[in-house]
């Protein structure tokens, strides 16, 4: 009976460091990929905004891949935070 008892205790603190780490990791992915979309932001406002304040202007090519990537870095972001 008393190993039964440790052997289970053993396997729920195992279960429970694990669930923790997880826990852990899933926050730290989403700070990388929220630090990702911040640094891509700064940038793209950095290189597009005389284009994106002027008024009926196009954006360059540059400015519409930064602005792609902007926007592929937010849904990727979005989808790890629903993953919760």
């Amino acid at each position: 009976m008393h190993r039964t008892a440790a052997r289970l205790a053993l396997g729920l603190a195992l279960a429970l460091a694990l669930a923790l780490t997880g826990c852990r990791s899933h926050k730290a992915k989403v700070a990388d990929l929220q630090k990702q979309y911040d640094q891509l932001g700064q940038q793209y406002r950095k290189d597009c905004f005389a284009e994106l304040t002027a008024i009926g202007s196009k954006l360059s090519p540059k400015c519409v891949k930064e602005k792609q990537k902007l926007s592929d870095a937010w849904n990727h972001l979005q989808a790890e935070r629903a993953k919760k």
